[in-house]
């Protein structure tokens, strides 16, 4: 799982690094960089969650 949500980091900052810096001839999409951030961002609070609950089993 841990290896699963690491990879779908690495598509979302891609996919915002290519709308941040122009993909095409029309220069940055801030909407499609705003979703991807939100994406990447939703990634990183679900891992530190997951990491903070297995701590508390322990």
């Amino acid at each position: 799982m841990s290896k699963t949500l690491e990879a779908i980091g690495f598509a979302l900052i891609g996919g915002m690094l290519y709308a941040m810096f122009g993909g095409g001839s029309s220069g940055p999409n801030m909407t499609l960089f705003w979703f991807f951030a939100a994406g990447t961002l939703g990634v990183v609070m679900y891992r530190a969650k997951k990491k903070k609950t297995k701590e508390k089993n322990v």
